[in-house]
């Protein structure tokens, strides 16, 4: 299955660029193009990377094919911000190690025609759990550690909600002070330029070198809240 990504075409991309800036009637009227230039890879592309991601570090990732499966709805939701675009400009796609597509620790991808972006993160269901583990000193310094290194040569963002003050019991001066503001989701995230690869099928391998940097704050995750 690996085999039958072979790239994002160029075309697709390009409906991409467009489609941010495009209503409903333009994008029925080019659905086909949508459909043969942009889903078909998608769906290959999630299955080369899932079958990679299993084979490297991720042993139990979910990287199902199909809409509301890894890949997000192209249409933006407008309930709370009609001021957007219908659609967005990229792809949106998840891979999540754990029972619920929602909540577990997962990697991410965002794939445009101009930037491409990485992420491992989860969502804290349980914020006590997420404070203990940061607080101990042998897990909350494996967590820096690997956040350092993943850090590395990249401006990485810590992104998800947060308190603007360390929570109690806790020290404002606690080596971890940051780390235990962040309350209902954490996420690692960096944007990067295209690569010339996303329209070969070496792609998958531009991604899965990035995708592997975060393998140690995934393996956190997964280990510590999974």
């Amino acid at each position: 299955m690996t085999d039958d990504f072979t790239g994002f075409p160029q075309e697709g991309l390009d409906f991409l660029r467009e489609l941010g800036q495009r209503d409903k009637p333009w994008f029925d009227a080019n659905r086909a193009v949508y459909d043969q230039q942009v889903v078909a890879p998608t769906k290959a592309f999630v299955t080369a990377i899932g079958e990679q991601l299993a084979d490297s570090f991720a042993p139990a990732i979910n990287a199902v094919p199909k809409v509301n499966g890894s890949i997000a709805p192209i249409n933006n939701d407008l309930r709370f911000t009609p001021e957007k675009s219908p659609y967005k400009d990229h792809l949106f796609l998840r891979f999540w190690e754990g029972a619920d597509r929602r909540t577990s620790p997962t990697l991410f991808l965002r794939v445009g025609a101009d930037e491409v972006g990485f992420a491992t993160g989860a969502a804290l269901t349980s914020v006590d759990v997420w404070r203990e583990r940061v607080d101990a000193a042998a897990s909350g310094e494996a967590l820096v550690k690997a956040l350092d290194t993943l850090g590395k040569r990249r401006l990485l963002d810590l992104a998800g909600e947060g308190y603007k003050r360390v929570p109690k019991p806790y020290d404002e001066d606690h080596p971890r002070a940051m780390l235990l503001r962040f309350k209902g989701g954490f996420q690692a995230r960096w944007m990067e330029p295209v690569p010339a690869s996303i329209t070969g099928k070496k792609f998958t391998d531009h991604c899965m070198k990035r995708l592997t940097a975060c393998a140690d704050v995934h393996r956190w995750l997964v280990d510590n809240l999974g």
